[in-house]
């Protein structure tokens, strides 16, 4: 994780897959999983994204960031009903949810959560 916000990708993606595979029954995978659902987000690789948000979220089900991270996805893929789809499970874990919300946690760069944020929004999640 402290890789992918230093936006040191290659090495985070390498540690990333050196803990899922030293640990794979590891109840803290989700981590793992999110730093490669985001180092994909940011690269463009809006599949893999979608595969490692949706793996990190059937480790940690309740964990919204990773339900965020899938609608994120979607939408950048411009598959908005499956984007929807994970934008109401999303909201169903978390009601209060909001994209404004969100990105005051600003945990990465302003123009990386911008980016986040547009696709949130085009999968109609709430401001």
């Amino acid at each position: 994780m402290v890789h992918m916000f230093n936006e040191t990708y290659d090495r985070s993606r390498d540690h990333a897959f050196k803990a899922l595979r030293l640990s794979p029954l590891d109840p803290m995978n989700y981590h793992s999983y999110l730093a490669l659902a985001w180092v994909s987000l940011f690269t463009g690789r809006f599949e893999d994204a979608v595969k490692y948000s949706a793996l990190g979220v059937q480790v940690s089900p309740g964990f919204s960031i990773l339900h965020a991270s899938l609608v994120a996805s979607y939408a950048n893929l411009d598959r908005l009903e499956a984007a929807r789809a994970a934008a109401a499970r999303l909201l169903k874990l978390a009601p209060d949810w909001t994209i404004g919300g969100f990105v005051r946690m600003d945990v990465v760069r302003p123009q990386l959560m911008k980016g986040l944020a547009s696709a949130l929004r085009k999968a109609g999640l709430p401001e």
